[in-house]
């Protein structure tokens, strides 16, 4: 039985308020794209709230795809803020074949899979070719398999501040990323999982559903956001009242 804890946006946007009384917090995002597979601009608002709040100096990324979520989180972080997103290589792979049917493509998890294989390898991560020097100084890209990845190799343990969970969404590997993820997270940090309780990849929610009966996670309603607060983070977000506000 899932132990997930569901929170309102406003929760988050409610320390938001409470950290920053007078000031009025914005933030910087794209026109979100067209094609599936990107974060909605609530979705985009709840992590930039997060990097608000821990101001956080090293930022891992599983999944780069178009590269939209990497600008996002360079955009709203400090100068001197690194981040690092991880996808496997598109030249090592070939276009194939796939259903032109969105209606398919949105209900069957192998053909939405595909769909974005297919849309990586033609495209890949546009949004940071097509952002300013600056963001991309800012962003370090791997291609790898995140299967394949040693934290320790890579000398990437206890390394990050905020991690995001947004690669391969079969139940193997979103295990993988995860322990991984706890691997290179600092004592105190956030890990987010994207797709949880997705009507395509029931893979995330599956694992998180299980994984949250022995851990603190938390979703965000109307998102496909999952979190969980590490360390001096624990109590970051207020859960009185956290089911009826």
């Amino acid at each position: 039985m899932s132990k997930i804890i569901k929170i309102r946006p406003k929760k988050v946007f409610i320390e938001i308020e409470n950290r920053f009384p007078k000031e009025n917090v914005n933030f910087i995002v794209n026109i979100p794209t067209s094609q599936i597979g990107g974060l909605t601009l609530l979705e985009s608002s709840i992590l930039v709230s997060f990097i608000k709040l821990i101001n956080p100096k090293y930022l891992f990324e599983f999944g780069t795809y178009m590269g939209a979520t990497s600008v996002l989180l360079a955009s709203n972080t400090h100068k001197s803020s690194k981040i690092y997103t991880l996808d496997i290589d598109p030249k090592e792979f070939e276009k194939n074949e796939s259903s032109v049917d969105m209606t398919k493509i949105l209900i069957d998890d192998k053909e939405n899979d595909n769909f974005l294989r297919n849309t990586f390898v033609s495209d890949g991560a546009k949004y940071i070719k097509n952002s300013s020097k600056k963001i991309q100084n800012k962003i370090k890209t791997i291609l790898q398999n995140s299967l394949d990845l040693d934290p320790k190799k890579k000398k990437f343990l206890g390394k990050f501040d905020f991690i995001f969970i947004d690669g391969g969404h079969e139940y193997h590997i979103v295990k993988k990323d995860t322990e991984n993820a706890l691997m290179m997270l600092k004592e105190n940090g956030i890990i987010f999982w994207h797709d949880y309780n997705s009507n395509i990849h029931d893979d995330v929610t599956k694992f998180l559903d299980e994984y949250s009966k022995n851990n603190k996670i938390y979703h965000v309603e109307n998102t496909m956001i999952a979190f969980m607060l590490v360390g001096s983070y624990d109590n970051l977000v207020n859960e009185k009242g956290i089911n009826n506000e």
